[in-house]
């Protein structure tokens, strides 16, 4: 990796493990209001439909945590939940700004900052990521979300294709991180 100078990294799923606390805080509000669900399969849905309203979305007005909060509201009707109070559905909606990382992420971002620049490049909303990085002692060189650079795309295969000599397609989807 001689001549690499910036790691980024795809912040969403890649660093964190969004479907264990979006399925939990899925499960523990339906348990409250007696509904019971495929809480794992609404929390998937969820995300795709999430990230479907983000992507290739040009100088939009809304943020990923507008969506986040749209999109809730849809699945549920959809769902024939009516139980989940404005308030259970803000709570719900708050969590992904509440998420846990993936444990051998933190250690492996520290060693990565001995040597390189780690920037978050995200759909993801700025407010998010430093939520859930101040929760998590994520330490990043910069962050840049999408909302700075009115885009909203997620880094595909065929974008990282096109990238200068010396740069790293961002990191995507989680594999485990190992000794890098």
């Amino acid at each position: 990796m001689d001549g690499i100078k910036v790691l980024a990294f795809d912040t969403g799923g890649t660093i964190l493990d969004w479907h264990s606390g979006i399925a939990r805080v899925l499960a523990e509000t339906g348990a409250a209001r007696g509904v019971e669900r495929d809480w794992h399969g609404f929390a998937n849905e969820y995300r795709r439909r999430s990230l479907g309203r983000m992507l290739g979305a040009v100088d939009p007005d809304f943020t990923i945590d507008d969506v986040h909060r749209e999109v809730l509201d849809e699945v549920l009707g959809e769902s024939g939940i009516g139980e989940f109070s404005a308030d259970d559905r803000r709570a719900i909606a708050q969590r992904w700004h509440e998420l846990g990382a993936w444990p051998d992420f933190v250690p492996a971002l520290v060693r990565l900052r001995r040597r390189y620049v780690c920037v978050s490049l995200t759909i993801l909303s700025l407010s998010l990521v430093i939520d859930v990085s101040r929760r998590n002692a994520i330490l990043w060189d910069a962050v840049i979300p999408c909302e700075i650079t009115a885009t909203r795309v997620v880094p595909t295969q065929d974008a990282s294709d096109r990238r200068a000599p010396g740069q790293l397609p961002p990191k995507q989807g989680h594999g485990g991180w190992g000794n890098p």
